[in-house]
């Protein structure tokens, strides 16, 4: 054999090898498998929070200076234990610096002034009433307020009116991001 004629097979012999060689890595690369993993587990939910205003409202048929029951607490309907915060807007800012609030039905409070001496559980800071205790799922706090009074001076400066008493409240988890319990103030980033 002549030397171009075993170069020539050399380099066949190199095509031959190279083009199997570019064919098994394709099919590598372009094959697919497919197992079907079977499995049964039990879901767990992710955690909810998630709150209600419970309130049990008496208004008066008519304008009164008599006292009339707004009973409001929150309840917790998640699945986690929460901090709520409360906020109250009255519909009329007249109305609102002429109410009092009460928690126990005998000592009123004008609504600028309800932020000390509030019932167990409850702390006013930077416009909202904190519940300062973890809220458990499914409880509710205690009463942030039971009574609302409304006096009306005799001269008619504010006239009696029909007005509402918005309640806000909101939540936030009473644990952090790595599970850990905080405090109200943790929880809501007060300073």
């Amino acid at each position: 054999m002549n030397k171009q004629r075993k170069k020539a097979l050399w380099l066949t012999a190199a095509v031959v090898l190279l083009l199997l060689l570019v064919s098994q890595i394709v099919a590598f690369f372009t094959s697919e498998d497919m197992t079907t993993n079977r499995y049964s587990a039990k879901k767990i939910p992710d955690p909810v929070v998630r709150i209600a205003i419970t309130e049990t409202f008496e208004p008066p048929t008519t304008p009164s200076e008599e006292p009339y029951r707004k009973d409001v607490k929150i309840t917790n309907t998640g699945t986690e234990s929460c901090y709520p915060r409360v906020r109250l807007e009255f519909s009329n800012a007249q109305i609102a610096a002429i109410s009092s609030l009460s928690a126990d039905g005998t000592q009123y409070v004008l609504v600028a002034d309800y932020t000390t001496d509030l019932p167990t559980g409850w702390v006013y800071r930077e416009g909202y009433y904190y519940f300062t205790d973890p809220l458990p799922p499914g409880e509710a706090t205690n009463s942030l307020f039971q009574w609302v009074k409304t006096v009306f001076s005799e001269e008619g400066s504010v006239k009696p009116e029909s007005f509402d008493i918005f309640v806000y409240a909101e939540a936030v988890q009473a644990v952090d991001a790595n599970g850990d319990p905080q405090d109200y103030t943790a929880a809501w980033q007060l300073s």
